[in-house]
Protein backbone atom coordinates (compact mmCIF):
# COMPACT_ATOMS: atom_id res chain seq x y z
CA UNK A 1 0.00 0.00 0.00
CA UNK A 2 1.26 3.43 -0.70
CA UNK A 3 -0.70 6.01 1.53
CA UNK A 4 0.59 10.13 0.67
CA UNK A 5 -1.47 12.76 3.14
CA UNK A 6 -0.98 16.13 1.38
CA UNK A 7 -1.15 19.12 3.23
CA UNK A 8 -1.17 22.68 2.60
CA UNK A 9 -1.30 25.41 5.22
CA UNK A 10 0.35 28.62 6.99
CA UNK A 11 -1.18 30.60 4.11
CA UNK A 12 -4.64 30.31 3.14
CA UNK A 13 -6.99 27.64 2.12
CA UNK A 14 -5.63 25.10 4.08
CA UNK A 15 -6.49 21.73 3.29
CA UNK A 16 -5.72 18.07 3.46
CA UNK A 17 -5.77 15.20 0.68
CA UNK A 18 -5.29 11.62 0.55
CA UNK A 19 -3.26 9.55 -2.60
CA UNK A 20 -3.53 5.43 -2.05
CA UNK A 21 -1.97 3.45 -4.43
CA UNK A 22 -2.47 6.38 -6.62
CA UNK A 23 -6.65 7.21 -6.30
CA UNK A 24 -7.28 10.09 -4.60
CA UNK A 25 -9.00 9.05 -1.52
CA UNK A 26 -10.97 12.26 0.08
CA UNK A 27 -9.96 15.56 -0.30
CA UNK A 28 -11.27 18.58 1.89
CA UNK A 29 -10.57 22.42 3.32
CA UNK A 30 -10.51 22.92 6.84
CA UNK A 31 -13.19 26.08 6.48
CA UNK A 32 -15.73 23.66 6.17
CA UNK A 33 -15.38 21.86 9.41
CA UNK A 34 -13.87 25.09 11.56
CA UNK A 35 -17.07 27.48 10.00
CA UNK A 36 -14.03 30.30 9.36
CA UNK A 37 -13.59 31.04 5.80
CA UNK A 38 -10.26 30.95 4.32
CA UNK A 39 -9.02 29.26 7.06
CA UNK A 40 -5.15 29.21 7.20
CA UNK A 41 -3.75 27.01 10.10
CA UNK A 42 -3.02 23.51 10.50
CA UNK A 43 -5.87 21.47 9.11
CA UNK A 44 -6.19 19.04 11.88
CA UNK A 45 -9.73 18.12 11.14
CA UNK A 46 -9.38 17.29 7.37
CA UNK A 47 -6.53 15.49 7.83
CA UNK A 48 -8.83 13.71 10.53
CA UNK A 49 -11.60 12.97 7.89
CA UNK A 50 -9.13 11.92 4.98
CA UNK A 51 -7.72 9.13 7.16
CA UNK A 52 -10.97 8.14 8.24
CA UNK A 53 -12.47 8.16 4.98
CA UNK A 54 -9.67 5.52 3.90
CA UNK A 55 -10.19 3.66 7.24
CA UNK A 56 -6.03 4.22 7.75
CA UNK A 57 -4.37 4.48 11.08
CA UNK A 58 -1.40 7.42 11.19
CA UNK A 59 1.13 4.51 11.31
CA UNK A 60 -0.45 3.78 7.70
CA UNK A 61 0.94 7.27 6.31
CA UNK A 62 3.83 6.30 4.36
CA UNK A 63 4.52 9.77 3.12
CA UNK A 64 3.79 13.67 4.18
CA UNK A 65 3.93 15.89 1.32
CA UNK A 66 3.68 19.65 1.60
CA UNK A 67 2.54 22.40 -0.55
CA UNK A 68 5.84 24.44 -0.23
CA UNK A 69 9.62 24.85 0.49
CA UNK A 70 10.24 26.36 3.46
CA UNK A 71 14.01 27.19 3.12
CA UNK A 72 13.02 29.28 -0.03
CA UNK A 73 9.77 31.38 1.57
CA UNK A 74 12.56 32.57 4.28
CA UNK A 75 15.52 33.06 1.85
CA UNK A 76 13.07 35.16 -0.08
CA UNK A 77 11.11 37.35 2.20
CA UNK A 78 14.87 38.34 3.88
CA UNK A 79 16.54 39.16 -0.12
CA UNK A 80 13.02 41.00 -0.13
CA UNK A 81 13.35 42.76 3.57
CA UNK A 82 15.07 45.78 2.58
CA UNK A 83 10.86 47.11 0.93
CA UNK A 84 9.50 46.10 4.29
CA UNK A 85 11.66 47.92 7.08
CA UNK A 86 11.26 51.36 6.11
CA UNK A 87 7.25 51.38 6.20
CA UNK A 88 5.06 51.07 8.72
CA UNK A 89 4.17 47.74 10.19
CA UNK A 90 7.29 46.17 7.98
CA UNK A 91 8.88 44.67 10.66
CA UNK A 92 6.03 42.90 11.44
CA UNK A 93 5.36 41.81 8.56
CA UNK A 94 8.61 40.27 7.96
CA UNK A 95 8.48 38.46 11.18
CA UNK A 96 5.40 36.92 10.59
CA UNK A 97 6.73 35.92 7.00
CA UNK A 98 9.83 33.76 9.05
CA UNK A 99 7.47 32.58 11.50
CA UNK A 100 4.86 31.21 8.57
CA UNK A 101 8.12 29.51 6.97
CA UNK A 102 9.19 28.59 10.49
CA UNK A 103 5.73 26.68 10.84
CA UNK A 104 6.35 25.40 7.40
CA UNK A 105 9.59 23.70 8.07
CA UNK A 106 8.04 22.04 11.33
CA UNK A 107 4.90 20.44 9.37
CA UNK A 108 5.99 16.70 10.14
CA UNK A 109 6.13 17.75 13.99
CA UNK A 110 2.93 19.59 14.11
CA UNK A 111 1.59 16.34 12.64
CA UNK A 112 3.02 14.11 15.01
CA UNK A 113 2.07 16.16 17.87
CA UNK A 114 -1.51 15.89 15.89
CA UNK A 115 -2.07 12.38 15.53
CA UNK A 116 0.62 10.55 17.90
CA UNK A 117 3.87 8.91 17.84
CA UNK A 118 2.63 5.96 15.43
CA UNK A 119 2.89 8.70 12.63
CA UNK A 120 6.54 7.93 11.23
CA UNK A 121 6.48 9.05 7.54
CA UNK A 122 8.64 11.45 6.10
CA UNK A 123 7.76 14.76 4.70
CA UNK A 124 8.48 15.96 1.53
CA UNK A 125 8.43 19.48 0.91
CA UNK A 126 7.30 20.08 -3.24
CA UNK A 127 7.24 23.19 -5.02
CA UNK A 128 4.49 25.41 -4.71
CA UNK A 129 3.81 26.07 -8.24
CA UNK A 130 4.56 22.13 -9.24
CA UNK A 131 2.07 21.31 -6.90
CA UNK A 132 -0.29 23.82 -8.77
CA UNK A 133 0.62 22.35 -12.23
CA UNK A 134 0.63 18.52 -11.07
CA UNK A 135 -2.97 18.86 -9.44
CA UNK A 136 -4.28 20.05 -12.57
CA UNK A 137 -2.76 17.75 -15.43
CA UNK A 138 -4.04 14.79 -13.04
CA UNK A 139 -7.66 16.11 -12.06
CA UNK A 140 -8.13 16.90 -16.69
CA UNK A 141 -7.15 13.41 -16.98
CA UNK A 142 -5.01 14.75 -20.28
CA UNK A 143 -1.61 12.66 -20.85
CA UNK A 144 -0.47 15.95 -22.36
CA UNK A 145 -0.49 19.42 -22.07
CA UNK A 146 0.40 23.06 -21.92
CA UNK A 147 0.57 24.13 -18.25
CA UNK A 148 -0.38 27.61 -17.07
CA UNK A 149 0.07 28.47 -13.50
CA UNK A 150 -1.16 32.23 -12.26
CA UNK A 151 -1.32 33.13 -8.82
CA UNK A 152 0.12 35.94 -5.75
CA UNK A 153 2.78 34.30 -5.06
CA UNK A 154 4.24 30.60 -4.49
CA UNK A 155 7.92 30.70 -2.70
CA UNK A 156 8.90 33.73 -5.38
CA UNK A 157 7.41 32.36 -8.53
CA UNK A 158 3.54 33.94 -9.26
CA UNK A 159 3.40 32.00 -12.73
CA UNK A 160 4.75 29.28 -14.39
CA UNK A 161 4.61 28.23 -18.03
CA UNK A 162 5.22 24.65 -18.60
CA UNK A 163 4.43 21.28 -21.04
CA UNK A 164 3.33 18.01 -19.40
CA UNK A 165 4.28 15.44 -21.40
CA UNK A 166 5.27 11.53 -20.80
CA UNK A 167 4.93 12.05 -16.94
CA UNK A 168 7.62 14.65 -16.96
CA UNK A 169 7.37 18.55 -16.47
CA UNK A 170 9.15 20.92 -18.59
CA UNK A 171 9.15 24.75 -17.45
CA UNK A 172 9.17 26.82 -20.58
CA UNK A 173 9.23 30.29 -18.39
CA UNK A 174 8.52 31.82 -14.75
CA UNK A 175 7.36 35.08 -13.45
CA UNK A 176 8.75 36.12 -10.25
CA UNK A 177 7.78 38.35 -7.40
CA UNK A 178 6.84 41.08 -7.75
CA UNK A 179 5.50 40.94 -10.60
CA UNK A 180 2.61 38.48 -9.72
CA UNK A 181 -0.99 39.06 -11.27
CA UNK A 182 -2.76 37.83 -8.47
CA UNK A 183 -1.37 40.49 -6.13
CA UNK A 184 -2.38 42.72 -8.40
CA UNK A 185 -6.06 42.13 -8.42
CA UNK A 186 -5.95 41.59 -4.78
CA UNK A 187 -5.05 45.37 -5.03
CA UNK A 188 -7.75 45.92 -7.15
CA UNK A 189 -10.01 44.23 -4.47
CA UNK A 190 -8.86 46.64 -1.80
CA UNK A 191 -8.92 49.38 -3.33
CA UNK A 192 -12.21 49.10 -4.29
CA UNK A 193 -13.81 48.31 -0.32
CA UNK A 194 -13.60 44.54 -0.49
CA UNK A 195 -11.49 41.81 1.32
CA UNK A 196 -7.99 40.65 -0.26
CA UNK A 197 -7.77 37.00 -0.59
CA UNK A 198 -11.35 37.04 -0.53
CA UNK A 199 -13.54 38.88 -2.36
CA UNK A 200 -11.26 39.14 -6.13
CA UNK A 201 -14.86 36.92 -7.25
CA UNK A 202 -16.66 40.64 -6.19
CA UNK A 203 -14.28 42.46 -8.70
CA UNK A 204 -15.22 40.06 -11.65
CA UNK A 205 -18.53 40.25 -10.83
CA UNK A 206 -18.75 44.25 -10.67
CA UNK A 207 -16.24 44.55 -14.22
CA UNK A 208 -19.41 43.55 -16.29
CA UNK A 209 -21.17 46.52 -14.85
CA UNK A 210 -18.17 48.99 -15.63
CA UNK A 211 -16.13 50.66 -18.39
CA UNK A 212 -12.89 49.90 -19.32
CA UNK A 213 -12.35 54.11 -18.48
CA UNK A 214 -8.77 52.83 -16.90
CA UNK A 215 -7.54 50.37 -19.19
CA UNK A 216 -4.34 52.58 -20.43
CA UNK A 217 -3.41 52.46 -16.41
CA UNK A 218 -3.97 49.26 -15.97
CA UNK A 219 -2.21 48.19 -19.03
CA UNK A 220 0.80 50.25 -17.74
CA UNK A 221 0.82 48.44 -14.41
CA UNK A 222 0.46 45.07 -15.46
CA UNK A 223 1.47 42.96 -18.93
CA UNK A 224 3.20 40.51 -20.17
CA UNK A 225 6.22 39.99 -22.68
CA UNK A 226 7.62 36.52 -23.50
CA UNK A 227 5.91 34.39 -21.58
CA UNK A 228 6.39 36.39 -18.64
CA UNK A 229 4.43 39.05 -16.40
CA UNK A 230 5.52 42.29 -15.79
CA UNK A 231 4.15 44.70 -12.74
CA UNK A 232 5.47 48.22 -12.72
CA UNK A 233 6.08 48.52 -8.81
CA UNK A 234 6.57 52.24 -9.46
CA UNK A 235 2.86 52.72 -9.80
CA UNK A 236 1.67 49.71 -7.85
CA UNK A 237 3.74 48.69 -4.28
CA UNK A 238 3.12 45.00 -4.07
CA UNK A 239 6.23 43.59 -2.05
CA UNK A 240 4.02 43.20 1.43
CA UNK A 241 1.89 40.77 -0.33
CA UNK A 242 -2.08 40.67 -0.70
CA UNK A 243 -3.26 42.70 2.47
CA UNK A 244 -0.80 45.68 1.93
CA UNK A 245 -0.37 46.25 -1.65
CA UNK A 246 -1.10 49.73 -2.56
CA UNK A 247 -1.12 52.19 -5.83
CA UNK A 248 1.29 54.71 -5.10
CA UNK A 249 0.67 58.61 -5.59
CA UNK A 250 0.52 58.44 -9.36
CA UNK A 251 -1.92 55.65 -9.90
CA UNK A 252 -4.02 56.71 -6.96
CA UNK A 253 -4.35 60.31 -8.05
CA UNK A 254 -5.62 58.58 -11.83
CA UNK A 255 -7.83 56.28 -9.90
CA UNK A 256 -9.72 58.81 -7.12
CA UNK A 257 -10.03 58.17 -3.53
CA UNK A 258 -10.52 54.21 -2.70
CA UNK A 259 -13.80 53.37 -1.82
CA UNK A 260 -15.01 52.49 1.81
CA UNK A 261 -16.33 49.19 2.92
CA UNK A 262 -20.26 49.82 2.89
CA UNK A 263 -19.45 52.43 0.28
CA UNK A 264 -21.95 53.46 -2.65
CA UNK A 265 -20.39 51.50 -5.31
CA UNK A 266 -20.56 54.08 -8.20
CA UNK A 267 -19.72 54.26 -12.10
CA UNK A 268 -15.89 54.94 -11.40
CA UNK A 269 -15.69 51.63 -8.80
CA UNK A 270 -17.67 49.65 -11.80
CA UNK A 271 -15.02 51.21 -14.45
CA UNK A 272 -12.03 50.44 -12.33
CA UNK A 273 -12.96 46.94 -12.13
CA UNK A 274 -13.88 46.48 -15.67
CA UNK A 275 -10.59 48.01 -16.53
CA UNK A 276 -8.71 45.61 -14.17
CA UNK A 277 -10.31 42.74 -15.09
CA UNK A 278 -9.71 43.11 -18.81
CA UNK A 279 -6.20 44.13 -17.75
CA UNK A 280 -5.78 40.98 -16.00
CA UNK A 281 -7.91 39.08 -19.21
CA UNK A 282 -5.15 40.22 -21.80
CA UNK A 283 -2.03 38.90 -19.68
CA UNK A 284 -3.74 35.54 -19.45
CA UNK A 285 -4.66 35.80 -22.86
CA UNK A 286 -0.65 36.84 -23.62
CA UNK A 287 0.90 33.76 -21.79
CA UNK A 288 -1.98 31.24 -23.22
CA UNK A 289 -1.24 32.61 -26.80
CA UNK A 290 2.71 32.14 -26.14
CA UNK A 291 2.58 28.88 -24.53
CA UNK A 292 0.18 27.62 -27.48
CA UNK A 293 3.22 28.83 -29.89
CA UNK A 294 6.38 27.23 -27.48
CA UNK A 295 4.32 23.95 -26.26
CA UNK A 296 3.22 22.78 -29.62
CA UNK A 297 0.18 21.17 -27.42
CA UNK A 298 -3.48 21.33 -28.23
CA UNK A 299 -4.93 21.22 -24.42
CA UNK A 300 -3.92 23.68 -21.76
CA UNK A 301 -4.75 23.26 -17.93
CA UNK A 302 -4.82 26.38 -15.82
CA UNK A 303 -4.01 26.65 -12.09
CA UNK A 304 -2.91 28.82 -9.64
CA UNK A 305 -5.76 31.23 -7.52
CA UNK A 306 -5.92 33.76 -10.67
CA UNK A 307 -7.35 30.43 -12.15
CA UNK A 308 -10.72 30.93 -10.49
CA UNK A 309 -10.83 33.62 -12.55
CA UNK A 310 -13.85 32.05 -14.67
CA UNK A 311 -14.19 34.97 -17.33
CA UNK A 312 -10.40 34.94 -18.70
CA UNK A 313 -10.98 31.19 -18.73
CA UNK A 314 -13.60 31.82 -20.93
CA UNK A 315 -11.72 33.82 -23.00
CA UNK A 316 -8.91 32.10 -23.21
CA UNK A 317 -10.82 29.10 -24.02
CA UNK A 318 -12.56 30.84 -27.01
CA UNK A 319 -9.98 32.82 -28.33
CA UNK A 320 -6.15 31.03 -27.69
CA UNK A 321 -6.51 27.99 -30.19
CA UNK A 322 -6.34 25.08 -27.82
CA UNK A 323 -8.78 22.44 -28.51
CA UNK A 324 -9.52 21.82 -24.79
CA UNK A 325 -9.38 24.38 -21.84
CA UNK A 326 -9.32 22.50 -18.03
CA UNK A 327 -9.22 24.81 -15.43
CA UNK A 328 -8.42 23.08 -11.92
CA UNK A 329 -11.52 23.16 -10.07
CA UNK A 330 -9.90 23.83 -6.81
CA UNK A 331 -7.04 25.85 -8.54
CA UNK A 332 -6.54 28.22 -5.31
CA UNK A 333 -4.15 26.84 -2.35
CA UNK A 334 -5.95 23.93 -1.06
CA UNK A 335 -5.66 22.27 -4.59
CA UNK A 336 -2.73 22.08 -3.68
CA UNK A 337 -2.73 19.46 -1.46
CA UNK A 338 -3.66 17.54 -4.19
CA UNK A 339 -0.64 18.30 -6.15
CA UNK A 340 2.15 18.19 -3.36
CA UNK A 341 0.58 14.26 -2.95
CA UNK A 342 0.63 13.47 -6.52
CA UNK A 343 4.30 15.05 -6.71
CA UNK A 344 5.27 12.57 -4.31
CA UNK A 345 3.62 9.34 -5.72
CA UNK A 346 5.22 10.00 -8.99
CA UNK A 347 8.93 10.61 -7.32
CA UNK A 348 8.37 7.55 -5.18
CA UNK A 349 5.33 4.89 -6.65
CA UNK A 350 6.24 5.78 -10.19
CA UNK A 351 4.80 1.82 -11.11
CA UNK A 352 1.74 2.66 -9.79
CA UNK A 353 -0.98 3.85 -12.25
CA UNK A 354 -2.83 6.98 -11.28
CA UNK A 355 -6.71 7.01 -11.18
CA UNK A 356 -8.02 10.20 -12.44
CA UNK A 357 -11.04 11.32 -10.29
CA UNK A 358 -14.56 11.57 -12.06
CA UNK A 359 -16.01 14.12 -9.64
CA UNK A 360 -15.07 16.98 -7.10
CA UNK A 361 -17.02 15.23 -4.76
CA UNK A 362 -14.00 14.30 -2.26
CA UNK A 363 -15.24 15.44 0.53
CA UNK A 364 -17.34 13.94 4.07
CA UNK A 365 -20.83 12.14 2.98
CA UNK A 366 -23.31 11.35 5.83
CA UNK A 367 -25.28 8.02 6.07
CA UNK A 368 -28.96 7.91 6.28
CA UNK A 369 -29.01 6.77 9.92
CA UNK A 370 -26.00 9.59 10.63
CA UNK A 371 -28.78 12.39 8.94
CA UNK A 372 -32.03 10.93 11.19
CA UNK A 373 -30.05 10.74 14.10
CA UNK A 374 -29.20 14.80 13.75
CA UNK A 375 -33.26 15.35 12.77
CA UNK A 376 -33.93 13.60 15.82
CA UNK A 377 -31.20 15.49 18.17
CA UNK A 378 -33.06 18.84 16.86
CA UNK A 379 -36.57 17.49 17.47
CA UNK A 380 -37.61 18.32 13.89
CA UNK A 381 -40.44 16.85 11.70
CA UNK A 382 -39.37 15.92 8.40
CA UNK A 383 -40.93 13.87 5.08
CA UNK A 384 -39.65 10.85 3.64
CA UNK A 385 -41.11 11.20 -0.06
CA UNK A 386 -41.23 8.17 -2.69
CA UNK A 387 -39.75 10.51 -5.56
CA UNK A 388 -37.58 12.86 -4.14
CA UNK A 389 -36.25 14.06 -7.09
CA UNK A 390 -39.75 14.65 -8.48
CA UNK A 391 -40.92 16.75 -5.57
CA UNK A 392 -37.82 18.91 -5.22
CA UNK A 393 -38.18 19.93 -8.60
CA UNK A 394 -41.70 20.98 -8.46
CA UNK A 395 -40.75 23.03 -5.23
CA UNK A 396 -38.61 24.97 -7.81
CA UNK A 397 -40.80 24.95 -10.21
CA UNK A 398 -43.29 26.77 -7.92
CA UNK A 399 -40.59 29.44 -7.01
CA UNK A 400 -39.66 27.90 -3.61
CA UNK A 401 -35.79 28.07 -3.04
CA UNK A 402 -34.90 24.49 -1.99
CA UNK A 403 -31.52 24.06 -0.51
CA UNK A 404 -29.95 20.45 -1.37
CA UNK A 405 -27.77 18.44 1.17
CA UNK A 406 -26.71 15.00 -0.61
CA UNK A 407 -23.30 12.73 -1.20
CA UNK A 408 -20.14 13.89 -0.69
CA UNK A 409 -19.31 17.40 -0.33
CA UNK A 410 -17.67 19.34 -3.06
CA UNK A 411 -13.76 20.00 -3.11
CA UNK A 412 -13.38 23.73 -4.29
CA UNK A 413 -14.88 27.02 -4.39
CA UNK A 414 -17.81 25.78 -6.23
CA UNK A 415 -21.22 24.69 -5.12
CA UNK A 416 -21.63 21.37 -7.40
CA UNK A 417 -25.18 20.43 -6.64
CA UNK A 418 -23.93 18.38 -3.51
CA UNK A 419 -23.94 21.39 -0.77
CA UNK A 420 -26.32 23.92 -3.06
CA UNK A 421 -29.39 25.90 -2.94
CA UNK A 422 -31.90 25.68 -5.80
CA UNK A 423 -33.93 27.84 -7.57
CA UNK A 424 -35.86 29.08 -10.79
CA UNK A 425 -34.11 30.45 -13.46
CA UNK A 426 -37.08 31.77 -14.83
CA UNK A 427 -38.08 33.60 -12.57
CA UNK A 428 -35.93 37.19 -13.19
CA UNK A 429 -36.76 38.52 -9.82
CA UNK A 430 -35.60 35.37 -8.07
CA UNK A 431 -31.65 37.24 -8.09
CA UNK A 432 -33.68 39.88 -5.44
CA UNK A 433 -35.18 37.23 -3.76
CA UNK A 434 -32.41 35.11 -3.06
CA UNK A 435 -30.28 38.24 -1.75
CA UNK A 436 -32.92 39.37 0.48
CA UNK A 437 -33.90 36.11 2.48
CA UNK A 438 -30.87 34.31 1.90
CA UNK A 439 -27.74 34.90 0.77
CA UNK A 440 -27.14 38.64 1.35
CA UNK A 441 -25.21 39.45 -1.18
CA UNK A 442 -24.44 42.49 -3.54
CA UNK A 443 -26.95 42.87 -5.92
CA UNK A 444 -23.76 42.72 -8.90
CA UNK A 445 -22.59 39.45 -8.05
CA UNK A 446 -24.53 36.58 -10.46
CA UNK A 447 -25.82 33.51 -10.14
CA UNK A 448 -25.22 30.54 -11.91
CA UNK A 449 -27.10 28.02 -13.93
CA UNK A 450 -26.66 23.90 -13.44
CA UNK A 451 -27.73 21.99 -16.82
CA UNK A 452 -28.15 18.73 -17.82
CA UNK A 453 -25.32 18.24 -20.22
CA UNK A 454 -27.30 17.13 -23.17
CA UNK A 455 -28.60 20.39 -23.30
CA UNK A 456 -25.61 22.96 -22.60
CA UNK A 457 -25.13 23.86 -26.23
CA UNK A 458 -28.70 24.65 -26.47
CA UNK A 459 -28.88 27.14 -24.23
CA UNK A 460 -25.05 28.52 -23.85
CA UNK A 461 -22.40 29.14 -26.80
CA UNK A 462 -19.57 26.43 -27.31
CA UNK A 463 -20.23 24.96 -23.77
CA UNK A 464 -20.41 21.01 -24.67
CA UNK A 465 -19.48 20.02 -21.45
CA UNK A 466 -18.35 22.08 -17.90
CA UNK A 467 -18.92 20.40 -14.95
CA UNK A 468 -17.05 22.73 -12.65
CA UNK A 469 -19.06 26.49 -13.07
CA UNK A 470 -15.22 27.75 -13.92
CA UNK A 471 -15.67 29.27 -17.30
CA UNK A 472 -18.20 30.99 -18.49
CA UNK A 473 -20.07 31.06 -21.78
CA UNK A 474 -22.36 33.51 -23.42
CA UNK A 475 -25.74 32.74 -23.10
CA UNK A 476 -27.55 32.14 -26.20
CA UNK A 477 -29.82 34.84 -27.48
CA UNK A 478 -32.74 33.51 -27.44
CA UNK A 479 -32.69 31.67 -24.19
CA UNK A 480 -31.81 34.98 -22.39
CA UNK A 481 -35.57 35.77 -21.44
CA UNK A 482 -35.50 32.13 -20.39
CA UNK A 483 -33.20 32.12 -17.74
CA UNK A 484 -33.09 35.56 -16.94
CA UNK A 485 -32.22 35.02 -13.47
CA UNK A 486 -28.69 33.29 -14.01
CA UNK A 487 -27.95 35.54 -17.31
CA UNK A 488 -25.27 38.22 -15.95
CA UNK A 489 -25.48 41.53 -17.50
CA UNK A 490 -23.35 41.42 -20.00
CA UNK A 491 -25.11 38.25 -21.39
CA UNK A 492 -22.85 35.48 -20.04
CA UNK A 493 -23.15 33.00 -17.45
CA UNK A 494 -21.11 30.42 -15.05
CA UNK A 495 -21.92 27.25 -16.43
CA UNK A 496 -22.03 24.02 -14.78
CA UNK A 497 -23.02 20.95 -17.01
CA UNK A 498 -24.25 18.09 -15.14
CA UNK A 499 -23.95 14.16 -16.41
CA UNK A 500 -26.54 11.27 -14.49
CA UNK A 501 -23.38 8.75 -14.01
CA UNK A 502 -21.77 11.73 -12.16
CA UNK A 503 -24.41 12.93 -9.60
CA UNK A 504 -27.55 10.70 -10.05
CA UNK A 505 -29.95 12.55 -7.79
CA UNK A 506 -29.21 16.22 -8.80
CA UNK A 507 -29.85 14.83 -12.56
CA UNK A 508 -32.87 13.47 -11.84
CA UNK A 509 -33.70 17.07 -10.00
CA UNK A 510 -33.01 19.26 -13.26
CA UNK A 511 -34.34 16.41 -15.74
CA UNK A 512 -37.47 16.64 -13.33
CA UNK A 513 -37.47 20.17 -13.94
CA UNK A 514 -37.49 20.02 -17.29
CA UNK A 515 -40.24 17.53 -17.39
CA UNK A 516 -42.41 20.00 -15.71
CA UNK A 517 -41.33 23.50 -17.43
CA UNK A 518 -39.53 22.78 -20.59
CA UNK A 519 -36.04 24.42 -19.28
CA UNK A 520 -33.23 22.09 -18.36
CA UNK A 521 -31.81 24.59 -15.65
CA UNK A 522 -32.17 25.09 -12.28
CA UNK A 523 -30.38 27.86 -10.65
CA UNK A 524 -27.22 26.41 -8.67
CA UNK A 525 -25.96 28.77 -5.70
CA UNK A 526 -23.56 27.38 -2.76
CA UNK A 527 -25.40 25.91 0.60
CA UNK A 528 -23.99 28.69 2.93
CA UNK A 529 -24.77 32.53 4.09
CA UNK A 530 -22.86 35.84 3.61
CA UNK A 531 -19.39 35.48 5.40
CA UNK A 532 -19.79 31.77 6.05
CA UNK A 533 -17.96 28.58 4.03
CA UNK A 534 -20.24 26.24 2.65
CA UNK A 535 -21.75 23.45 4.85
CA UNK A 536 -20.26 20.87 5.50
CA UNK A 537 -22.47 18.51 8.20
CA UNK A 538 -26.34 18.28 8.44
CA UNK A 539 -25.93 20.19 11.40
CA UNK A 540 -24.72 23.24 9.01
CA UNK A 541 -27.40 22.34 7.25
CA UNK A 542 -30.20 22.26 9.22
CA UNK A 543 -28.72 26.03 11.05
CA UNK A 544 -28.62 27.20 7.67
CA UNK A 545 -31.86 26.33 6.63
CA UNK A 546 -33.96 27.78 9.84
CA UNK A 547 -31.69 30.76 9.81
CA UNK A 548 -32.55 31.94 6.49
CA UNK A 549 -35.89 32.06 4.39
CA UNK A 550 -34.91 28.61 2.34
CA UNK A 551 -38.12 27.21 2.03
CA UNK A 552 -37.29 23.40 1.83
CA UNK A 553 -34.31 21.30 2.82
CA UNK A 554 -33.42 18.09 0.72
CA UNK A 555 -31.31 15.94 2.47
CA UNK A 556 -32.07 12.61 0.90
CA UNK A 557 -34.12 10.54 1.89
CA UNK A 558 -35.12 13.11 4.09
CA UNK A 559 -37.56 16.82 3.31
CA UNK A 560 -37.85 19.33 5.82
CA UNK A 561 -40.14 22.37 5.13
CA UNK A 562 -40.90 24.79 7.21
CA UNK A 563 -44.52 25.64 6.61
CA UNK A 564 -45.78 22.09 7.37
CA UNK A 565 -44.22 18.34 7.98
CA UNK A 566 -45.63 15.19 8.94
CA UNK A 567 -43.50 13.65 12.14
CA UNK A 568 -41.47 11.16 10.80
CA UNK A 569 -40.18 9.98 14.61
Amino acid sequence: MAAILGINCYKHDSAAALIMDGRLVAAAEEERFRRIKHYSGYPSKAVEFVLSEASLEPSDIDHIAFYMLPGLVMRENLAHSRHYIAKRGGLFFLLSQLNGARKMRNIGTTAREHLGEGLDAPVTFVEHHRAHADSAVFCSGFSEAAVLTMDGVGERDTSVLASFSEGALRIHSRSRFPDSPGIFYSAVTRYLGFMPDNDEYKVMGLSSYGEPEFLKLFRRIIGSRDGRIVVDTGLLDIHMGVHHASFRSEAAGLLGPPRKPGDPISARHMNIACSAQRALEEVGLSLARYLREVSGLDRLVISGGVGLNCVMNGLIEKETGFSEVYPMPASHDAGTSVGAALQVHRNYYPDIPLEVPESMYLGPSFSETEILADLKMARLSWERPDDLARLTAEMVAEGKIVALFNGRMEFGPRALGNRSILADPRREDMKDILNGVVKHREPFRPFCPSCLVESSGEYFQGCAEAPYMIKTYPVVEERKGQIPSVTHVDGTARVQTVRREVNPFYYGVIENFRDITGVPVVLNTSFNIRGEPIVATPVDAIRCFYGTGIDALVMPPFLLKKECGEDGS
